[in-house]
C-alpha cells in the first residue's frame, strides 16, 4: 500500500491527501469546499468533519486536515476605496472590506465566527470598533476610539484599501459595459477547488460573465479546453449552465486537442450581463484516475461582435475521487406514460406524452432541480402548446430551446424525495397543428434530469437501467404520436343574432355559423342546409327564398347563389375552403312577398352528414366524421317583417311648473319605434300637436333633438303661432330609424322671460300623418299612430323655497364643552320650479331660557353641505337670532349651496361650544338648540326672517314659501361626557353556584375634554324560575377595574374594588317581581357617598357580581341582568336629606340622590329618570356629596352615548354555557 501526500500552491493553496491503491482520496484546501450550483449549504469544515466521521480521512490525518482548513487562503486582491464614515451599526459591503483590511494587517476583528479571517461580515459592531481603534493607535491617529472617519479613511485608502480575496481559479474583475456593440468577457468569483466524485453530475468548474454593449450580442457557442493533470476520460461530458442552472445546449466530449465546442446560440441583451458556468458530468468509473487534478478553461466566445476582456479564464482545479459514496436513484417508465404509439387529431388538449418514475436509494435524500425533454420528431414547437411538466399535480412551465427541440422545466427550489420514496414526472400539452407530422418527447441524456444529494450536495447521475431506459443515444424514448388530419368545429354564430328581415329585399341575413379549423386548411365540396319556416307563407314563387349565398366575414361570397322553397333543403355545390383559425360565415337571401308579416325562417344542419367530400389540404386525407361537429347546429331564427313605424309620446318629462327664461327646455319626448319593422325606416318631417293651454304668449325657437344632436336648424326651427295639431318639423337631413330600434326625439323650446304665467304642451295627433318609407325598398310604411297631447308644462315667474327639519337631524345628545364643529341640527331645504342658489337663511337659538350666546364660541354657527362649508351666521349679542345678512354661498372659502329644481338638499348647522370651568364663558348644563326661523315677530327681531336665494332660470331672488319654524332636538353642553359600552361575559360562562359570580360587564369612557364621576347605577334582574331572586342570586354589588381584562381595582371606593360597602341583599322586600331594579351607589371605604372617577379619555370597566346559590333554581334556570337607562332629562334631582324644602312627592330614602340645577328631589316620582347618575366635574372635582354641600353638577343618564333610554344590552346566564 502506497501512501502519498501532495501539496500544490498556485493562486490558491490546497492540500490533497490521497490513499492510492485502495481508492481512498480526499482534498483539503484553505478556501470554501466545492459549491455545487444551486446547492451551497455545507461549509468546508462541515465537509472535513463529515469525511473524518465516514473514515474517508483516516484518524491519523484528522488533525492535519483540521489545521489545513483553519488556515486562511492566499490569493490576488483588488483594492477598495472607502468613501463614507463607518461606526457601530453601519452595514454594507464596505464594512466587510474594512474587516478584511484589518484582519490582513494583523488587527484581527475576531478569532472565530463572524468577523474572523474568512468569515468577515457586513455589520460594524463593537469588535470592528475595537480593531479600528487598535489600527488607529498603531498608526498615530487620534483619537483612537474606533470611529472610521475621514482621517482613518484617508490612511487606509493610502495603504491600498482592502480587498476581495479570490478563492481559486482566477481573479475577480470589475466589469465595464463596453462602448458600442461589443462584448466583454470577465471572470467572476470562481467555484472553490475540491472533489469531483465519480458519477457526479454538473460539477461546476469555471464561471464567466458576458456583458453586452449598446446592442444585443448573439453568441453562437464557446470553445473550452481541458487542462491540468487528468485525462479527458474523467468526464462523461461537459455542459454549459445558465444563471438559473438550466442546461444550455447538449453535453459534449473533448476532441484530440482536449477541446470542445459548447452550448447553443443565445443572446446577451444590450447593457446587461449574464454569468454562466462550465460544468462537468463525471465518468461512472474513475477508479484508475483517482487523485488526478482536472480543470476547464474558457478559450473563446464565438460571436460576430468584438470581444474584449480576460480570456482565457480557468476556474476550479478539482481532484478526481472514486470513493465518496454519493446518493443513488433508480428509474422506470411512469404509470401515466401512454407506452404505445398513437394517432391524435389536431385540437386535442392535455395529452400526456411521456412519464417517468424516479426512486431514491438508501444513501441520502435527493432533490430534483430540473428536467429537459427532447422533442426530436417532425412536429415543430408551433404545432404544440401549453407544454408543462407535472409533479404531484403541480404544473411547471417549460422553456423551449432556440431550435425548438428541447423543453426544460425548472422546479424552483427543487422537489425533495426522501430515501426509499419516489416521484412520477410526466409531460403533457396540446396539439394545435402539424397534421401528418409526429411528436415524441424523449429524455436524451442521463444528466438531462438534474438531481443532487441532500447530504453531500453533489449532482447524481441516474443509471441507464430500468424499464424504458437504455444506454443508447436516447436515454428514455417517449412513444410517438402521429398528428392526424385537421378538425372542424361548427357552432351557431351569436354575432349573427335573431332579427327582423324584410320581404322582397336581397341580401337579408338568414343565419350565421362559426367554423374553427385546426391542423390544416380544409375544403368542403358540398354543403346542405335545412330551411324551416312558419307563418302565412303562400305556395308558389312568392313564397320561395331565393338568391341564397354564403358570405365570409369580409362580405365575400364563398358559395351560391341557390334557391329553396319556404321549407326544404338547400345545397350549395361550390367547394368552400376553410382556412386554419376561427371565422364566421353568414347565409343571406331574398324572402318572397308570399311570406307575409311575422313569419319565421330557421336554418339548421348537421356538419358531419350535411357537408360532403371534406378534405385536408396538407395531408390530402378525408376528414373523418369524428373530427367534425356531429350534432345539429341551429342558426338564429329570423322573423319576416314588412316595413313598419309606430309613433307615440313618452310620459317623460312629467307635468311640472318651470320658471320663465329657460332655454331649449324639453317639453316632450316623441318615440319613433321600428321594433316591428323588417327594414330601416326614413322620415323627412314630423308633425306634432302644439297646444297653448293657457296664457297669450307662445314659446319660441322650437327644435327636435336626437340626444345631443339638433335635427332642425335655421329655417327648420319652428316658432309656434298658436294651437296647431299638425305643427310640422322638417328635418335638416332625412332621418333614419334603424329596424329593431326605438328612436326618441326631444321637442325643445325657449321660454321668453316676459311670460309671467301660462301653460303649454307638445304631443302627437293622428290628424296629419307623416310620410315614411322603407330605406332600401322605398315602399310606403304603414304607421301606427298613438294620439297623445303630452304633459302640460306650466310657466311661472320664479321658483320657491321651503325649509323643514331633516330626518337626519340628530336626536337629543350630550355635548362636551370646547367641542368644535358640533352638529346642532340639519335643515332640509326644498326648491320648486327651478334650481335655487341659497343666499340667506334665518336661524335662532330656540332654547332661550336654558342657554345664552356665550355658550357658543364667538356666537357664530357655520353651515355645511356634507364636507363643504357653504355659509356662516352670527347671533346678535343679547338676542337669540342671527344677523340680517347671512353669508351663504358667498363667505370666504365657502362653496355655493344650490338646491336642484323640484328636489331638496340638507344644510348642516355646526357650532363651536364654549369651554366650561372656572373663569370660562360656558354654562354647565346649558341646553342649546339652533333652528330655522320662518318669520321674525319680536320687537327686537327687525331683521330678515325665512330663507332666500337666486333662481337659476329666473335670476331673481326667491323668498321662502310656507315654511314654519323648525324644532330640533337640541343638546346639553357639559364639561365632559361619558360613553357606555356593553361587554359580553366570556364564552363558556354558565350560572354555577359560587360567590361573587360575574353576572354582567360594561365599560364607561370619559371624553378627552375632562374627567367624569359615576355615582349611581341601576340594574334590572329577571329570573326564569325562582319566585324570590335570593333563592338563585343574592348579595349584589359592582366591582370597578382599571384594565380591559378586568384586573387592577379602582381606588377611592372599597378596598376590593366594589362600589358599595355592603352588598345588596335580595330579600323579599326588595324583590318586587320577576323583574326588579336594584340601585348601586358609589361609596368610600368609610361608607360615605362618592363617585368613581374616570380621567379624561380614560376607561373604567365594571362587573356586576352576586352570590349564586341555586337553592330555588330547579332543573333549568337563568338570570338576566341589564344596566338601566333614563327616559327623560330632569333638572331637579337634589339629595333629599339636604334639600332646602320638602319635596312635593316621593318617599324617604336612605340613599343619596343628586341635582343638576335646583334643590328639589323627587325619587320614585322620577320613574325612569334617575337610574344612571353621573357628574361632569364642571368646576371642581366633586367626589363626595353631603347634606351641607349640595352639588349642582349631577345629571341622569338621558342622552349618554351608548346608553339607550331603556337599557343597555342584557346578559342572560343559565345552566347552559354561553
Amino acid at each position: 500500500m502506497l501512501f502519498m501526500n501532495t501539496i500544490y500552491t498556485s493562486k490558491t493553496k490546497w492540500l490533497a491527501v490521497g490513499l492510492v491503491g485502495v481508492g481512498v482520496a480526499a482534498v483539503l484546501f484553505a478556501g470554501a469546499f466545492v459549491q455545487v450550483a444551486n446547492a451551497q449549504s455545507m461549509t468546508l469544515k462541515d465537509l472535513v468533519e463529515l469525511f473524518i466521521s465516514l473514515g474517508i480521512i483516516s484518524p491519523d490525518k484528522a488533525a492535519q486536515a483540521r489545521t489545513a482548513v483553519s488556515s486562511p487562503s492566499t490569493g490576488t486582491t483588488a483594492s477598495t476605496t472607502f468613501t463614507r464614515n463607518l461606526t457601530v451599526g453601519s452595514t454594507g459591503s464596505d464594512v466587510k472590506d474594512l474587516q478584511k483590511f484589518l484582519n490582513s494587517k494583523g488587527y484581527v476583528v475576531a478569532a472565530s465566527g463572524p468577523g474572523s479571517v474568512g468569515s468577515e461580515s457586513t455589520y460594524f459592531g463593537p469588535a470592528t470598533r475595537s480593531a479600528v481603534a487598535k489600527y488607529q493607535a498603531a498608526s498615530g491617529l487620534s483619537p483612537a476610539v474606533g470611529y472610521f472617519g475621514p482621517a482613518t479613511r484617508a490612511k487606509v485608502n493610502s495603504a491600498g484599501g482592502t480587498t476581495t480575496t479570490t478563492t481559486t481559479g482566477g481573479t475577480t474583475t470589475t466589469v465595464t459595459v463596453p462602448a458600442g456593440s461589443g462584448l466583454v468577457v470577465s471572470s467572476p468569483q470562481q467555484p472553490a477547488s475540491g472533489l469531483a466524485p465519480e458519477n457526479a453530475a454538473r460539477v461546476p468548474f469555471t464561471k464567466f460573465t458576458l456583458t453586452a454593449g449598446s446592442g444585443d450580442v448573439a453568441v453562437n457557442n464557446l470553445t473550452i479546453e481541458h487542462t491540468a493533470l487528468a485525462g479527458d476520460a474523467v468526464f462523461s461530458g461537459v455542459i454549459l449552465l445558465g444563471e438559473d442552472g438550466t442546461q444550455i445546449g447538449v453535453s459534449k466530449t473533448f476532441n484530440s486537442n482536449h477541446q470542445a465546442t459548447l452550448g447553443e446560440a443565445f443572446t446577451i441583451k444590450a447593457g446587461t450581463s449574464k454569468t454562466y458556468t462550465i460544468a462537468g458530468n463525471m465518468a461512472a468509473n474513475n477508479d484508475a484516475r483517482a487523485g488526478e487534478i482536472s480543470s476547464l478553461k474558457l478559450l473563446a466566445v464565438n460571436t460576430s461582435a468584438a470581444v474584449s476582456g480576460s480570456l482565457p479564464i480557468t476556474g476550479a482545479a478539482h481532484t478526481i475521487n472514486s470513493t465518496l459514496a454519493l446518493g443513488s436513484v433508480t428509474n422506470q417508465r411512469g404509470s401515466l406514460d401512454p407506452n404505445a404509439a398513437a394517432s391524435k387529431n389536431v385540437g386535442i388538449t392535455g395529452y400526456t406524452f411521456s412519464a417517468i418514475q424516479v426512486t431514491d436509494g438508501s444513501q441520502e435524500d435527493i432533490r430534483i432541480h430540473s428536467i429537459r425533454w427532447n422533442q426530436a420528431s417532425s412536429a415543430g414547437s408551433s404545432d404544440l402548446a401549453n407544454i408543462v411538466t407535472i409533479v404531484d399535480g403541480t404544473s411547471y412551465p417549460t422553456t423551449v430551446s432556440s431550435d425548438g427541440k428541447y423543453y426544460t422545466s425548472n422546479f424552483g427550489s427543487g422537489i425533495v424525495i426522501a430515501k426509499g420514496l419516489n416521484k412520477e414526472i410526466s409531460l403533457k400539452g396540446d396539439i394545435v397543428g402539424g397534421s401528418g407530422r409526429t411528436v415524441a418527447f424523449n429524455i436524451e441524456k442521463t444528466t438531462d434530469i438534474y438531481i443532487t444529494g441532500e447530504t453531500y450536495k453533489y449532482g447524481i447521475t441516474p443509471p441507464t437501467s430500468g424499464t424504458g431506459f437504455t444506454s443508447g443515444t436516447i436515454w428514455y424514448a417517449g412513444k410517438t404520436v402521429t398528428v392526424d388530419t385537421g378538425s372542424l368545429t361548427i357552432q351557431n354564430a351569436t354575432s349573427v343574432a335573431a332579427a327582423n328581415i324584410a320581404v322582397t329585399l336581397a341580401g337579408q341575413p338568414l343565419g350565421g355559423f362559426s367554423v374553427e379549423t385546426k391542423g390544416e386548411p380544409i375544403t368542403v365540396a358540398s354543403s346542405a342546409f335545412t330551411f324551416t319556416t312558419t307563418g302565412s307563407a303562400t305556395a308558389g314563387g312568392d313564397a320561395q327564398i331565393t338568391n341564397v349565398t354564403l358570405v365570409d366575414e369580409n362580405g365575400t361570397v364563398v358559395a351560391g347563389p341557390a334557391d329553396v322553397g319556404h321549407t326544404g333543403t338547400l345545397t350549395l355545390g361550390d367547394t368552400i375552403l376553410y382556412g386554419v383559425g376561427k371565422k364566421v360565415y353568414t347565409l343571406k337571401g331574398k324572402v318572397g312577398s308570399g311570406f307575409g308579416s311575422d313569419g319565421t325562417v330557421a336554418v339548421a344542419f348537421t356538419p358531419s352528414t350535411a357537408w360532403t367530400t371534406v378534405t385536408g389540404q396538407v395531408t390530402g386525407k378525408t376528414i373523418s366524421t369524428s373530427s367534425m361537429t356531429s350534432s345539429s347546429v341551429a342558426l338564429s331564427t329570423m322573423t319576416v317583417k314588412t316595413a313598419a313605424l309606430a309613433i307615440s309620446v313618452s310620459s317623460s318629462p312629467s307635468a311640472q311648473t318651470i320658471v320663465a327664461g329657460a332655454q331649449q327646455f324639453t317639453f316632450a319626448n316623441i318615440q319613433l319605434s321600428a321594433i316591428s319593422s323588417g327594414e330601416d325606416v326614413t322620415l323627412n318631417s314630423l308633425p306634432l300637436d302644439y297646444e297653448l293651454v293657457s296664457g297669450s304668449t307662445n314659446v319660441t325657437s322650437c327644435n327636435l333633438y336626437n340626444g345631443s344632436t339638433q335635427l332642425t336648424t335655421g329655417t327648420n326651427t319652428v316658432d309656434p303661432a298658436g294651437d296647431a295639431n299638425s305643427q310640422a318639423f322638417t328635418f335638416d337631413t332625412t332621418l333614419t330609424i334603424p329596424k329593431g330600434t326605438v328612436l326618441t326625439l326631444a321637442a325643445k323650446c325657449n321660454i321668453p322671460s316676459s311670460i309671467t304665467s301660462g301653460s303649454f304642451s307638445f304631443g302627437y295627433n293622428d290628424a296629419s300623418s307623416p310620410t315614411a318609407n322603407g330605406k332600401v325598398s322605398g315602399s310606403s310604411v304603414t304607421i301606427t299612430e298613438n294620439t297623445n297631447a303630452g304633459q302640460t308644462i306650466t310657466v311661472t315667474s320664479s321658483g320657491s323655497l321651503t325649509v323643514e327639519l331633516s330626518a337626519d337631524s340628530p336626536s337629543y345628545t350630550l355635548a362636551a364643552a370646547g367641542t368644535t364643529d358640533y352638529v346642532a341640527s340639519v335643515l332640509r331645504i326644498r326648491a320648486t320650479n327651478e334650481a335655487v342658489r341659497i343666499n340667506d337663511i334665518a336661524l335662532q337659538l330656540t332654547a332661550k331660557a336654558s342657554s345664552s350666546i356665550s355658550d357658543l364660541g364667538g356666537g357664530k354657527v357655520t353651515l355645511w353641505d356634507g364636507a363643504n362649508k357653504v355659509g356662516e351666521a352670527t347671533f346678535v349679542t343679547g338676542a337669540y337670532y342671527n344677523t340680517a345678512s347671512t353669508t351663504v354661498s358667498t363667505c370666504a372659502g365657502c362653496s355655493q349651496f344650490i338646491v336642484d329644481k323640484d328636489a331638496y338638499k340638507d344644510l348642516t348647522v355646526k357650532v363651536d361650544l364654549a369651554a366650561q370651568g372656572t373663569s370660562q364663558p360656558g354654562t354647565p348644563g346649558a341646553f342649546l338648540a339652533v333652528d330655522f326661523e320662518a318669520t321674525r315677530t319680536s320687537a327686537a327681531s327687525t331683521g330678515f326672517g325665512g330663507v332666500a336665494g337666486t333662481g337659476s332660470q329666473s335670476g331673481t331672488k326667491t323668498l321662502g314659501g310656507t315654511s314654519s319654524d323648525t324644532a330640533s332636538a337640541g343638546f346639553r353642553v357639559v364639561k365632559s361626557t361619558p360613553t357606555v359600552k356593553y361587554i359580553s361575559l366570556p364564552t363558556g360562562t354558565s350560572l354555577t353556584a359560587s360567590s361573587d359570580k360575574p353576572l354582567y360587564r360594561f365599560s364607561i369612557t370619559a371624553s378627552p375634554k375632562g374627567p367624569i364621576g359615576i355615582n349611581k347605577l341601576t340594574f334590572r334582574f329577571a329570573t326564569s324560575s325562582a319566585t324570590v331572586i335570593a333563592d338563585l342570586v343574592d348579595n349584589i354589588n359592582v366591582r370597578a377595574f382599571l384594565n380591559p381584562d378586568f384586573t387592577g381595582i379602582v381606588s377611592g371606593i372599597q378596598t376590593d374594588g366594589t362600589l358599595m360597602a355592603t352588598d345588596k341583599t335580595m330579600n323579599p322586600t326588595l324583590w318586587a317581581s320577576a323583574s326588579t331594579d336594584i340601585e348601586i351607589y358609589a361609596e368610600t371605604a368609610g361608607n360615605a357617598s362618592t363617585t368613581v372617577q374616570i380621567p379624561a379619555g380614560g376607561t373604567r370597566y365594571f362587573e356586576v357580581i352576586g352570590d349564586v346559590t341555586l337553592s330555588g333554581a330547579g332543573t333549568t334556570y337563568s338570570v338576566t341582568t341589564q344596566l338601566q337607562g333614563d327616559t327623560k332629562f330632569y333638572a331637579n334631582i337634589a339629595e333629599y336629606s339636604g334639600a332646602t324644602s320638602t319635596p312635593t312627592s316621593g318617599s324617604l330614602t336612605t340613599y343619596g340622590s343628586f341635582l343638576a340645577t335646583s334643590t328639589f328631589f323627587v325619587n320614585s316620582g322620577l320613574a325612569g329618570a334617575d337610574n344612571f347618575i353621573w357628574s361632569p366635574y364642571s368646576t371642581t372635582t366633586q367626589t363626595t356629596i353631603t347634606a351641607g354641600a349640595l352639588a349642582n353638577d349631577f345629571l341622569n343618564g338621558y342622552g349618554v352615548a351608548g346608553l339607550p333610554t331603556s337599557n343597555l344590552t342584557p346578559q342572560t346566564l343559565s345552566d347552559k354555557a354561553l
